[in-house]
């Protein structure tokens, strides 16, 4: 950054030498002569317009213009910023052309193709609103295909997976949600690398919510994942969130209204992390007092234990009756647990 006051030159000196430069490393990087560099340092010589552009990318910080070009500003300026992002990652900036060049092109198409390109204006939008929060080291997502978010975060895993799903469990289907399932079966495989602890907790209004999902259920658990199925009423302020390695999180917003995700907050702030855990585990001390389901001790009933498919002779019907028994002997709300 420019400090208050500093000329041109001064600037230059103090940037080439934070760099651990020379002044005759800087003039090869530049294109110029040492001795035009030492010119400008010492003050006897202004940088014309062509020079302060290729030292910008040289040094990696925008040089301002000449008093003489005062008004010389848009079209330099952004050519200077260019060869300052150019300086820092090329693929970067050839990706960020492409891009530009897309819009561009999109900005002449006939009118009759006008809604792709608003179609395309809002999710480029949606993609800059995120990477401007991701220097903060985290990001708001309003709700976008958010389920191949958390693949991206269940793709990091490698010792620990905790999920909390507060909302229709209908919600997690589809192609995309049959890839989220795949994905957790592949990290509870104790068999193959790495053997990631897996625990999902599922907050229900009533045990028939379940039986869209049972067949998830059963192979999931069969596979080691440890579930809980928990009444809402113990867990009102309960979030969906997935906290991945004690290192990202993704906590949702809903509107239950609709039983809908609106926005989903993803971090790897170490504070928010442990927030996370902190109210996961909390809600997850329930399976210990008698009020949640584990659905790991109903599969190793005797009546349950010796099947293998969900889908073989009365399996289905024996795993739901017995899970609508374990649910009906839940107590009511215990005071404070739904904090």
């Amino acid at each position: 950054m420019t400090e208050p006051g500093e000329s041109i030159g001064a600037l230059v000196r103090r940037l080439r030498t934070e760099r651990n430069l020379t002044q005759a490393e800087l003039a090869q990087r530049a294109g110029c002569s040492r001795s035009l560099v030492q010119q400008i340092e010492n003050g006897s010589r202004v940088p014309p317009l062509s020079l302060r552009e290729r030292l910008s990318l040289a040094l990696g910080e925008e040089l301002p213009g000449a008093p003489a070009e005062a008004g010389d500003t848009g079209l330099h300026e952004l050519r200077m910023r260019f060869n300052v992002l150019l300086g820092k990652d090329p693929q970067v900036v050839e990706r960020a052309l492409r891009i530009a060049q897309s819009l561009l092109d999109a900005a002449q198409v006939r009118d009759e193709i006008e809604p792709l390109r608003q179609l395309a204006d809002r999710q480029l939008e949606r993609a800059e609103e995120i990477l401007t929060q991701i220097p903060s080291r985290s990001a708001t997502v309003w709700e976008w295909n958010t389920v191949s978010d958390l693949l991206t975060l269940l793709d990091q895993a490698t010792v620990s997976v905790r999920a909390i799903h507060p909302v229709d469990l209908g919600t997690i289907g589809g192609d995309v949600g049959d890839d989220y399932h795949a994905a957790i079966l592949r990290l509870a495989d104790k068999t193959q690398p790495p053997a990631v602890e897996v625990r999902r907790m599922y907050v229900l209004d009533d045990i028939s919510d379940v039986w869209t999902y049972d067949d998830k259920l059963w192979r999931q658990t069969r596979a080691g994942v440890r579930s809980v199925l928990v009444k809402r009423e113990h867990a009102r302020n309960a979030q969906g969130m997935l906290v991945v390695d004690d290192r990202y999180v993704a906590v949702g917003e809903y509107d239950y209204s609709q039983q809908a995700r609106v926005a989903t907050r993803f971090s790897v702030l170490k504070h928010d992390v442990a927030f996370a855990v902190k109210r996961f585990e909390k809600l997850w001390a329930l399976h210990d007092t008698g009020t949640a389901v584990v659905v790991n001790e109903v599969l190793a009933e005797p009546a349950l234990a010796g099947y293998k498919r969900l889908s073989d002779g009365d399996c289905r019907m024996q795993f739901r009756e017995a899970l609508a028994e374990r649910w009906a002997r839940i107590e009511g709300d215990p005071d404070g647990i739904a904090e």
